[in-house]
């Protein structure tokens, strides 16, 4: 009898060259294992902030900036404002734009100290024109607003830029923003008239669905700024092969700078930059979120760095589990064919 064959989508990769050898992804300091005790969850929370607080210019972000720039500068309150669209794929940094945005603003010093300028709010899925609103007054921590009717709200909404300074909103994961509940107005359109208001700026983030979203909007997307949807870097291009070796390499001194890790074991290592840029696709945003996840479990197992056994299961838990990629590189290689 002939044995059946195993359909090659379900086969393992072969390895190809740039893989590591079993015994290179085998953990050098620490425990085999993340030790998931009370004490050691305790003192994960505390990294938290710190980890999250690290930034290296990221040069994914730089038209983000700029366009977000472009929106303050044209906007004048209660005459004119405008927005700006930044689609990208999954885990591609759009939220750690906004954010690092509103520090760079903040260390202009161009406003006064205790306002808000930048104001970045998260919409939930299936989110209609009220919750948008009452979404926005959480960001300033109104707890009142369920009390109001929609009028009520979007007032107090503009109440609160002027008492905070806001002058641009960002709107993330926009592209909840086309649900409509009957008898209400779907959120595009309050972002509609929510421009024509003229209050703040506006700044849509969201995924690929939020381009399809508001370019299907004709009336809301003329009314906004050419696109900064952020772009992956380029790596068959060898110039933008070292901008990321060199963001990575400033990630790696930040991590011991800080105090997270004792040393730097591996990320300088042109194989394991090659599988950071296999798991990327050219977007920083996913090679710092794959770090997190790696510096997560590097410090559960109590080693001196993140190594490669770190990085191989980030890899396989996180990038193949969000279908970034299909195989761990580091293990398989960065170009694994299927039998």
């Amino acid at each position: 009898m002939t044995a059946k064959k195993t359909p090659a989508s379900k086969q393992a990769p072969t390895n190809s060259p740039g893989a590591f050898a079993p015994g290179e992804i085998l953990p050098r300091t620490g425990n085999p294992d993340p030790q998931q005790t009370p004490a050691n969850l305790a003192a994960l929370k505390l990294r938290i902030p710190i980890v999250r607080s690290i930034f290296v210019h990221n040069p994914n972000h730089v038209g983000v900036f700029r366009a977000l720039d472009m929106v303050i500068a044209l906007g004048s309150k209660g005459v004119h404002q405008t927005g700006v669209r930044n689609a990208a794929e999954s885990y591609a940094g759009k939220s750690s734009s906004a954010d690092e945005f509103a520090r760079i603003v903040a260390r202009r010093g161009t406003y006064p100290a205790g306002t808000k300028p930048i104001v970045r709010i998260e919409l939930e899925q299936a989110c209609t024109s009220r919750r948008f609103w009452t979404t926005i007054l959480s960001a300033y921590g109104d707890g009142f607003a369920s009390s109001k009717d929609e009028e009520g709200l979007r007032r107090s909404a503009y109440e609160a830029f002027e008492r905070h300074g806001t002058v641009l909103l960002i709107i993330d994961e926009v592209q909840h923003a086309g649900y409509r509940s009957k008898g209400f107005s779907a959120p595009t359109d309050v972002i509609k008239r929510f421009i024509s208001d003229a209050q703040v700026g506006l700044g849509l983030f969201g995924n690929e669905d939020a381009r399809t979203l508001l370019e299907s909007n004709k009336q809301l997307s003329h009314r906004l700024l050419e696109p900064c949807d952020i772009q992956p870097l380029n790596l068959a291009n060898p110039a933008q092969q070292r901008l990321f070796a060199k963001f990575v390499g400033k990630y790696d001194v930040a991590l011991v700078k800080l105090k997270l890790f004792k040393t730097s074991e591996c990320l300088a290592d042109q194989r394991a930059l090659d599988c950071l840029m296999a798991v990327s696709s050219g977007y920083l945003g996913r090679v710092v979120t794959l770090l997190q996840v790696a510096g997560r479990r590097a410090f559960l197992r109590g080693a001196d760095a993140i190594e490669l056994c770190d990085l191989s299961n980030a890899s396989t838990t996180w990038a193949v589990a969000q279908k970034l990629v299909a195989h761990d590189p580091f293990r398989f290689g960065t170009s694994a064919k299927r039998d």
